[in-house]
């Protein structure tokens, strides 16, 4: 039965992929962000399907504040991107090695990412730089800054260095928090992105709980200020979920 399910996601998942790649290249513009709202409103419609594709109940508690934001997320799995992107507009921060992905790679590209070259001298900063310019001009940009993934039960220390772009840029800094109903689905431990997505597609019952936190304004803070104030926020939220109202609730 599980085989049988997943066949029929992956059969209903594939022409969603490229869908997504003419989208991105005909529907998308090259240069980066700030895109208008039919831009974005693209975006915000494949990543939902994703999830649906993939039998994932998505939960979302909280507002996002309008005006430019730096956007903090825990990093569980590949399907953070859709959970946020469905919530929030901003480009993220992605490994170089994304770009290679096949189909992936372009959509993810032509959605805005900023991608980073990991190892290489001073990555970090032009990173950084980017996502100035992005901030100073009124677009949004989103990090996730444990810098890997985890199991969802818990949050890893963040990296300052990131947080850089919101005080030179005076943006506020925005925390969420993302709870799995699963975690033994998480993509960690360098898993192959292709057996984590068939263990994902077999599963029922998947359902990923976006918080979105009150903001941090970077004033008369540092950067590990900033950091540990959000890392210590997402991880309260993360260990003891607050029994708020559901506010929204895009439903597989």
């Amino acid at each position: 039965m599980r085989t049988l399910r997943r066949l029929a996601r992956l059969a209903r998942l594939l022409p969603h992929l490229l869908h997504g790649l003419w989208l991105a290249t005909t529907g998308l513009p090259k240069t980066p962000p700030p895109r208008s709202e039919a831009h974005w409103r693209l975006v915000r419609w494949w990543h939902r399907r994703v999830l649906a594709l993939c039998g994932v109940e998505l939960q979302v508690r909280g507002e996002t504040v309008d005006g430019p934001v730096l956007f903090v997320a825990n990093h569980v799995s590949w399907l953070d991107i859709s959970a946020l992107l469905t919530v929030i507009d901003a480009g993220f921060i992605g490994k170089h090695e994304l770009r290679k992905w096949p189909l992936l790679g372009l959509i993810i590209a032509r959605g805005g990412t900023i991608f980073i070259e990991r190892g290489a001298r001073n990555a970090a900063g032009t990173a950084v730089e980017e996502m100035v310019k992005r901030l100073d001009r009124g677009d949004r940009a989103a990090i996730f800054p444990e810098g890997t993934t985890s199991d969802g039960r818990d949050v890893r220390r963040f990296h300052p260095r990131l947080f850089d772009a919101a005080i030179r840029s005076g943006a506020p800094v925005q925390p969420v928090a993302l709870r799995y109903s699963r975690p033994d689905l998480a993509y960690v431990d360098e898993e192959p992105f292709v057996r984590n997505l068939w263990r994902v597609i077999g599963e029922r019952g998947l359902r990923i709980e976006v918080e979105i936190l009150p903001v941090i304004h970077p004033a008369g803070h540092d950067r590990r200020q900033i950091a540990e104030k959000a890392q210590s926020g997402i991880a309260a939220t993360v260990r003891h979920p607050p029994p708020a109202p559901v506010a929204e609730d895009y439903r597989a």
